[in-house]
């Protein structure tokens, strides 16, 4: 896989987010919460709605279905 969105991720599977929201003021929010481009992270979970649980640096963040399709992911081999 690559090059997809976080609401299609993987559980469980190491990932490098590679691609941000288009909205400067969300992408702004999400950097200070860890999810800037570089940073590696895991979907822990699937939350009712369609949103789910991230980790990245230790935190654990859930995001929802919107937030989740603006955000881009690879695996790390």
């Amino acid at each position: 896989m690559a090059g997809f969105s976080l609401a299609q991720a993987p559980l469980h599977t190491p990932l490098l987010l590679v691609g941000g929201s288009q909205c400067v003021v969300a992408e702004c929010r999400l950097s200070a919460l860890g999810l800037r481009r570089g940073a590696r992270l895991s979907v822990l979970q699937k939350t009712a709605g369609g949103g789910r649980v991230v980790v990245v640096g230790g935190s654990r963040i859930a995001l929802g279905p919107q937030v989740l399709e603006g955000l881009t992911a690879d695996v790390i081999a």
